[in-house]
């Protein structure tokens, strides 16, 4: 007994279908895989710090050298402890805002009585003031001779 085919001559798209459902499949993987991946890593929590500084509305910085009061730059401006209170004025005369601030970036080598100083007077003027070293790099050994 020989066994005979009850279908009708060309089908051959039944052979195709496999082939659309793989590529569908894959598809599917590609487009919606990424966001079923697994996300590694560790969940951390940071301790607050009691040193954060904020973000200021208005700051301005003056940077201290080893010189002392010789010698302060307001921004990029080079100017003498006696014109930097009028130069604040200046600056924060329209409208202060309540987070105006001095950042106060100092070499490590400045004298503590220099930087007490101007920090007063930034405080007298109402600013918020913000002490920020300047490296850690070393200090220069003078020799006398």
């Amino acid at each position: 007994m020989k066994l005979e085919s009850t279908l009708p001559e060309g089908v051959g798209f039944i052979y195709a279908v496999p082939l659309l459902n793989l590529f569908a499949v894959l598809l599917m993987c590609f487009a919606i895989g990424p966001k079923l991946e697994e996300k590694t890593g560790i969940t951390l929590s940071m301790p607050s710090s009691l040193f954060q500084l904020e973000r200021f509305e208005e700051a301005a910085v003056v940077t201290m050298t080893a010189d002392g009061t010789d010698r302060l730059y307001l921004g990029t401006r080079s100017i003498s402890l006696k014109e930097l209170e009028p130069l604040l004025d200046e600056q924060f005369h329209s409208g202060r805002h309540e987070n105006s601030a001095i950042v106060i970036r100092a070499d490590r080598l400045v004298p503590s009585d220099a930087l007490r100083q101007v920090a007063e007077i930034c405080m007298h003027k109402g600013l918020r003031v913000v002490l920020a070293g300047a490296g850690t790099g070393k200090p220069t050994e003078s020799t006398a001779e």
